[in-house]
């Protein structure tokens, strides 16, 4: 009766160890295929941003050369074409541009660390796989102690 008992235990420990085996293979590729695909999604949301910076950019000076042309025109045809009113007009509408596309490369720069930073964390994440080891030791260390046992019951 120990005997088979015993060979019951190793078998059930054999199989124990095989399907945690495969259990932890299907871990890590599932992992790795999630971590690919928190990767596509970083880059696709990066790649987002950037087309909104570049619009948002082409934007401001778009509306900088529409208020330029606008001072312009007033310029000619109120006849003070070369006054000082309308220097400090161009003037400050260009430090006000450049400040505003300034501030939009500041804001890109953030929005690529913060997705950079989104993308280190999701690798942590996946990179921590289960270890199927320990559970292999675990069945084969709960198989000795019930053989043990049954050894000393007699």
């Amino acid at each position: 009766m120990a005997i088979t008992a015993m060979v019951v235990s190793s078998v059930a420990t054999v199989a124990s160890i095989d399907a945690g085996k495969k259990q932890a293979y299907r871990q890590r590729v599932a992992a790795g295929q999630a971590q690919e695909a928190t990767t596509r999604q970083y880059a696709a949301e990066q790649k987002k941003a950037d087309i909104q910076n570049v619009r948002a950019v082409r934007s401001q000076i778009r509306q900088q050369r529409m208020a330029s042309a606008n001072m312009l025109n007033q310029g000619a045809q109120t006849g003070g074409m070369f006054g000082s009113g309308l220097a400090g007009g161009l003037g400050s509408n260009q430090s006000q541009t450049a400040g505003n596309i300034q501030y939009m490369g500041q804001i890109a720069k953030q929005n690529t660390a913060s997705s950079q930073a989104g993308l280190d964390a999701a690798t942590a994440q996946y990179s921590v796989t289960p270890n199927s080891d320990a559970a292999m030791f675990a069945s084969i260390g709960q198989a000795s102690s019930t053989i043990f046992q049954m050894y000393n019951k007699r």
